[in-house]
């Protein structure tokens, strides 16, 4: 069965547009992707009009926003019926189905992994910004790594972080690994430094 979250966003009626237009898949769609599109565009300007002290322009948003949440609910049923329970089908409706989670995107590779020196035994590591990630595992050990090396680890929503305490004049080799959704994981090449 498929379904839109009581506090949809716009973003998911624009994807259930887009992914309906023309679709041959749903010949006999009622209300129509048309409709559907008109109504998304009237809800956006009316979003843009509506100001937190004008009640009349809130009001309107508000009655905008019950009829787009009315015309999804129509589609949703239309094609749950029409689909006859195949799972691709349904997905490919722009709608979200009842109970599959679907990653919304694959995480990325780690660009751009630097390590700077700071003051004596402090090193910043940093990487560019890894699309679909929710967090960041820095860590750092002493040269060599062996399958014994003791790995210092901080775990943060930061791109970059900030180890201090660390052996001056000592070989150190850092790392950061990229945290997705589920279960997704980008690890950097490591990279190597002397601490001063």
């Amino acid at each position: 069965m498929v379904k839109h979250s009581p506090d949809f966003t716009l973003k998911t009626a624009n994807r259930v547009s887009d992914s309906l237009k023309e679709n041959p898949e749903f010949p006999d769609l009622k209300p129509t992707q048309a409709e559907l599109e008109k109504v998304c565009q009237e809800f956006t300007v009316s979003i843009s009009k509506a100001g937190r002290n004008d009640r009349t322009l809130l009001s309107a948003k508000n009655d905008k926003k019950a009829e787009l949440i009315r015309i999804l609910d129509e589609m949703a049923d239309y094609v749950t019926a029409t689909s006859k329970n195949d799972t691709t089908m349904l997905l490919r409706s722009g709608f979200d189905i009842v109970g599959i989670r679907i990653a919304e995107q694959t995480l990325e590779p780690i660009e751009k992994f630097n390590v700077e020196i700071g003051g004596p035994g402090v090193a910043t590591t940093s990487v560019k910004r890894v699309k679909g990630a929710k967090a960041y595992i820095h860590k750092c050990t002493l040269d060599p790594i062996t399958p014994d090396s003791i790995w210092i680890t901080e775990t943060t929503t930061d791109r970059e972080n900030t180890f201090t305490n660390l052996r001056s004049v000592s070989r150190y080799w850092f790392q950061v690994i990229a945290i997705g959704r589920g279960k997704q994981l980008e690890t950097s090449l490591p990279v190597s430094i002397v601490i001063q």
